[in-house]
Formats: structure tokens, sequence, C-alpha cells
């Protein structure tokens, strides 16, 4: 599996005012959320996220994204986490690739994560808590008050003889 994320802070008249683009690391409590879809237990992909940490992007045992103030950067001001519609996700088989890319569209709006965003995530929330299934941390990003932030996925699974992974 491989997953990258394209970040866009936005102006209100649309102009892109910063982005970037990093690559995905899934949480251990992610792939147990895969786990758990097999055994009909699971929960999907509801929100996105974000937060203020620069902690280690490889470290699998991250539960939650940070909200904290870190060195010279306050905790964000605002909500930091957006629910993402259903309809926001489209998969698609790229045969030629072998593989199903899932992509995602999510947008933060201006009143929301206003500060230095250094994380960001895909969250599953349902009665039972919320799971982070993956993080990205990226340079820091200055989000204002009339800022919008969208954050575009890729994630690609393969598919066919996978016994090369191993």
């Amino acid at each position: 599996m491989t997953a990258t994320l394209h970040l866009q802070v936005t102006a209100g008249d649309g102009t892109v005012v910063d982005e970037r683009c990093a690559h995905n690391t899934v949480m251990a409590s992610g792939a147990r959320l895969i786990a758990d879809l097999f055994a009909g237990t699971g929960s999907p992909i509801t929100h996105m996220g974000v937060g203020t940490s620069d902690a280690a992007p490889d470290d699998v045992n991250v539960a939650a994204l940070s909200n904290a103030a870190d060195g010279d950067a306050a905790p964000l001001d605002g909500a930091t986490l957006g629910a993402i519609p259903p309809a926001a996700f489209v998969a698609t088989i790229v045969p030629e690739r072998r593989v199903v890319q899932v992509r995602v569209r999510g947008t933060l709006p201006a009143d929301a994560a206003i500060g230095r965003i250094r994380e960001a995530g895909l969250v599953s929330q349902s009665d039972s808590g919320s799971v982070l299934y993956n993080r990205v941390v990226f340079p820091p990003v200055d989000k204002r008050d009339d800022h919008e932030l969208t954050l575009f996925w890729e994630i690609e699974f393969p598919f066919g003889d996978l016994q090369w992974l191993s």
C-alpha cells in the first residue's frame, strides 16, 4: 500500500497561499482498523484531522494527532477534526498498475485549525471512540482565520499475487 497527501491552504479568493506534499505512515491502530473490517467489526474512515506535532513520522504507535503547544507555536484555534462524507471517497481500479486507488478530499473552513500545522491524518470515529488510521508529518504550514485548508489523500491498495511483498 502507498499513500500521499497533498495539502493546500487557500485565501478567500481561491488563491493558493501554501501547499505541501508528503508520504503517509499507517499507524498500528490503522492496520488493526482494516483487520477489524475483515471481521465485520471495524468502522470506516469518517474524519480528517490536523495537529501540531512533528514527532517522528515513522512512529507507528502514535494514537492521536496533537494539538499542544510545540516550541514557539501555540495550540491550534478552532476545530482540528472535520467530517468526511462518504461521497468524498472515490475508488478506482487501475488495472495496468494492479492497484485500487482511493481518492478523498476534505476541507477545514476558515474558522478551524488556525495556527501552525505540522501533521495530518485520517480518522475513524464511532460510538466506541476514535482511531487514527494514518499520519503524515510535513514542514509547518501557517493557517490564518481567512484561509481554508484542503487535504487531498491518494491511497493505493495493490492486488494480485502479493507474495513479493514478504
